[in-house]
């Protein structure tokens, strides 16, 4: 194989992404470690002490993978190594996408180095980032551009102040032929916060590249007093048991998988994830469906009086009605590479080493990511958590393949 163009080293720290950052939104329940975490990721440490987040923070650096490790997940050259790295993690469980792309790759031969004294090849340049070789006295050395990444920490999550798709930002200021008699009163604080907003001044866009699903390893429910238990009543009556259905998982029969959790009633981090993912479903749909209806003209003044008399009486009985075209979403697709797929999820657990970590907590995030065919990483702020934006970032690279090579084809 011939060897691949040059690349003067000078130019291996700047970002190929500049443009064009992996935008990656963190959500979870409260204590869940999602700050913890956007802040070891971004500044290398991080605060003990929780504070509740009120608003939306973005934070934009570049990511640069320190560990020799993370730069194999991140070059497609080194399916092989890759793959070693990640079977031998207990705490990881890498999505289908990743993993049947290591494989496919695992045979594939790797170009070559220019065979200068000091030299650097570009090996593959994917948009996101760079990956090279650099030869120097004899030794080779591999490695990956800066990524320009922007984390996008949210509040807690709370089932009832959350919308899952708005046609427009409410932080936008509309003008008075929008708002009409509304503009005469006083702005009210808004206290719903929405997954997706169409349009207008908002970080949880339709631009957003991937999610994580936070959760803490450390339950959030304490033990009752010694008054609170009798002999006649036990911990297991706080207990509950939950069915978790699944649209990506299917039986031999052909049915639909579920995953019954057993969880207490007051648990606010890990009960929370499938809520989060039945909101953000529906806040795909609701998006696709509104950007498909814009793009084909649709989304015009329907209510004119002029429009609504020819229906009336040009189409009354051909077509269906406004209301049931407004109620009917579009489905989205669970193949990676399709258009119609939503972004990718990954599921963190945190505080891994704390002694109050519940083993069983973790045991039943990895099956609700085999479950979902997702992604899971478990991990502690204390060490180094570079490895779940390196998963997250590799598994957009093979998307954006996958969705390419279909898209080619026809």
């Amino acid at each position: 194989m011939m060897p691949l163009r040059k690349k003067t080293p000078s130019n291996l720290s700047i970002p190929v992404n500049t443009k064009d950052p992996v935008r990656l939104a963190f959500l979870g329940g409260p204590k869940s470690g999602k700050t913890a975490l956007i802040s070891k990721l971004t500044t290398g440490t991080y605060c003990d002490t929780y504070y509740p987040l009120r608003l939306t923070v973005p934070v934009l650096f570049n990511f640069a993978p320190s560990k020799t490790d993370l730069e194999v997940l991140l070059d497609e050259t080194l399916s092989a190594k890759a793959l070693k790295v990640v079977l031998k993690q207990t705490n990881v469980l890498v999505s289908p996408v990743v993993y049947n792309a290591l494989q496919q790759n695992y045979l594939k031969t790797a170009p070559t180095v220019a065979s200068d004294t000091e030299s650097v090849t570009i090996t593959g340049n994917n948009g996101y980032y760079a990956s090279y070789r650099r030869k120097s006295a004899g030794e080779k050395e591999s490695g990956v551009t800066p990524i320009m990444t922007e984390l996008i920490d949210t509040p807690a999550f709370n089932p009832s102040q959350i919308v899952p798709f708005l046609e427009a930002s409410l932080y936008v200021r509309l003008d008075r032929d929008v708002l009409h008699k509304l503009a005469d009163v006083p702005r009210q604080p808004v206290s719903t916060n929405p997954l997706i907003v169409a349009s207008g001044a908002s970080e949880m866009n339709g631009l957003v590249d991937g999610y994580f699903f936070v959760y803490n390893a450390i339950p959030t429910t304490e033990p009752p007093s010694y008054e609170e238990v009798s002999p006649s009543t036990s911990n297991e009556d706080s207990l509950y048991s939950t069915s978790v259905d699944s649209a990506e998982s299917y039986n031999k029969d052909g049915t639909l998988k579920s995953l019954t959790l057993h969880t207490n009633a007051n648990d606010k981090t890990f009960s929370l994830l499938p809520v989060m993912k039945d909101a953000l479903e529906e806040a795909w749909k609701e998006y696709y469906t509104y950007k498909t209806r814009w793009e084909l003209g649709e989304e015009r003044d329907v209510f004119s009086f002029k429009s609504a008399l020819k229906n009336m009486w040009n189409e009354r009985g051909n077509q269906p009605s406004m209301s049931e075209k407004n109620i009917q979403l579009m489905d989205t697709s669970i193949d990676p590479a399709s258009p119609l797929c939503p972004p990718p999820i990954w599921i963190v657990c945190t505080n891994l080493k704390s002694p109050l970590a519940s083993p069983k907590l973790m045991e039943d995030g990895k099956n609700l990511a085999k479950l979902w065919r997702c992604g899971f990483v478990a991990l502690d702020s204390n060490e180094d958590v570079e490895e779940v934006l390196a998963l997250m970032i590799r598994e957009l690279v093979e998307r954006r393949k996958l969705q390419k090579t279909r898209k080619r084809r026809g």
